[in-house]
């Protein structure tokens, strides 16, 4: 029978990059959890990040002396997740896992992985821990009411780590486009939002003016025009990163961007090609070029700086691509006020990879980037052509000037056991 007790750690798994780089942020997760759950009302709370916290897990543990361990986990974060719950089981916590990741392969971990007591499903169910569920995977769903105050939450003394780290604050969740790529609407009802009102924003933002870095994480900024007409925070923060679509940035929408206070503005260009902007839900490449070089222009007439993404080894994609859009980018360098970010094709485990993919898993030796790991080579590549690419991308980042952002890649390798079980 298990036995409760008033004991809890919240277990925030790092990526490499963040160990090794020392970048991390004050997420959402674990102050969504405190306030949904009541947990610092139910439990003497205690928090370990993996590379921020002086001491090992083990210490913290045998220190703390929690029953709980609550671990979230990205799929980037997942390999780390799973050698911190081993650790948990040895000093004999009670280890529950939740998060995006956990929640789109829940059946394959609960078989794979008997380090994990349970697995939460979507959100965890409101009281919880008043009447704890038997079932080994836990089934909750998304509250969309977000219109709540956290800056309290954020503010808390258990995220005094986060002190100088950038925070994150969520406007709205949810989105209304109709991405087939994405876990987002996988993972919560498709196409559904939910809003802050003006006076929580408001509330939350002048709570936090004391972090110097503000990202909101909405997938669309742009959603909110209610809350970037009524708010200005020009003044609040040092940085305010945010992100759109590069088809929503015009005259109209970069105007009230910068009269809320964002800084930077995260883009997604994806690609240079046709193929993948058709499947990417884009216009074609034509017009595509002329909407991405508007929205650069747009950011460098209003002082803000851009930062546009674009992927790299996706299906389709042409072996001498690299090289072909360096015309294009050769002027997206800092210096220029752009801030260019390479991200490797990295579909998100649980969603369906599509023709050909699975036998196309790399994984990855990414350990300097902040994001997913596991990385494919579209058909009809083989491993001279992979390295080709990678010497084709080291070019583009020096040309770029942009390694802080893209550090240099030599080969691929690492974490392909971890991996492998997700897309077979």
């Amino acid at each position: 029978m298990l036995v409760f007790s008033d004991r809890l750690c919240l277990v925030q798994p790092s990526s490499e990059y963040q160990i090794t780089s020392h970048q991390y942020a004050l997420a959402l997760t674990f102050p969504y959890l405190i306030r949904f759950l009541e947990l610092d009302q139910k439990f003497r709370l205690s928090l370990y990040v993996e590379g921020r916290t002086e001491q090992s897990f083990s210490k913290h543990l045998q220190a703390e002396q929690p029953h709980f361990v609550l671990i979230t986990s990205n799929t980037a974060t997942f390999p780390h997740a799973v050698k911190l719950a081993q650790i948990a089981k040895s000093e004999g916590c009670y280890v529950i896992l939740g998060g995006i990741f956990a929640s789109m392969n829940a059946e394959r971990i609960a078989t794979n992985y008997l380090c994990f007591d349970k697995i939460i499903k979507g959100a965890p169910p409101a009281g919880m821990f008043d009447q704890f569920p038997l079932d080994r995977i836990v089934e909750g769903k998304r509250q969309y009411d977000i219109d709540f105050e956290v800056g309290d939450i954020l503010d808390l003394p258990l995220f005094d780590c986060y002190r100088n780290d950038p925070v994150c604050y969520e406007i709205t969740f949810g989105c209304v486009y109709n991405c087939s790529f994405c876990s987002l609407r996988r993972i919560w009802n498709a196409g559904v939002c939910s809003h802050r009102s003006v006076e929580v924003v408001r509330s939350d933002l002048k709570r936090l003016a004391n972090r110097q870095v503000l990202k909101i994480i909405d997938d669309d900024i742009l959603q909110s025009p209610h809350i970037l007409a009524a708010c200005d925070f020009r003044s609040s923060f040092k940085k305010v990163i945010a992100e759109t679509r590069i088809d929503r940035v015009n005259e109209q929408s970069i105007s009230v961007l910068k009269e809320f206070g964002v800084t930077h503005l995260i883009m997604g260009v994806e690609s240079f090609e046709n193929e993948h902007l058709v499947s990417s839900l884009k216009s074609r490449s034509g017009i595509w070029t002329k909407t991405v070089f508007r929205a650069m222009d747009l950011c460098a007439r209003y002082h803000i700086t851009a930062r546009p993404v674009l992927q790299v080894l996706y299906p389709g994609m042409s072996k001498n691509y690299l090289q072909n859009i360096l015309p294009y980018i050769r002027d997206w360098t800092p210096t220029n006020n752009i801030e260019v970010f390479f991200s490797f094709f990295t579909p998100h485990p649980g969603l369906d990879p599509g023709k050909g993919i699975a036998s196309n898993l790399l994984t990855n030796d990414l350990s300097d980037f902040d994001h997913l790991h596991p990385v494919y080579m579209p058909d009809g590549y083989d491993i001279d052509d992979v390295k080709k690419i990678l010497s084709d991308y080291n070019q583009l980042v020096d040309v770029t000037e942009s390694v802080e952002f893209n550090p240099y890649v030599s080969s691929f390798g690492k974490y392909k056991k971890e991996f492998d079980l997700f897309f077979n």
